[in-house]
């Protein structure tokens, strides 16, 4: 397989892994905003997902740039 079409494939898969994470992320993220609205602790495990999910997202877009960088060099 070409080199364009691998980098393509892994920048697919990279945008695909990201849309999932931030669909977990947001669930994650409507328990936290709902304790803040109802003046409650938010639940430690719903905080550590939070920042596991946005952690790993962030390392997936920086994945996904140097990709795509590369993938415009070859066009």
């Amino acid at each position: 397989m070409s080199l364009k079409k691998e980098l393509a494939k892994e920048i697919r898969v990279l945008e695909e892994e990201i849309r999932m994470l931030e669909v977990k992320r947001s669930r994650s993220q409507a328990s936290l905003l709902d304790a803040l609205i109802s003046k409650k602790d938010p639940d430690e495990t719903e905080i550590q997902f939070f920042r596991t999910f946005t952690a790993d997202i962030e390392v997936k877009r920086e994945r996904l740039l140097k990709l795509t960088k590369q993938l415009e060099k070859l066009i």
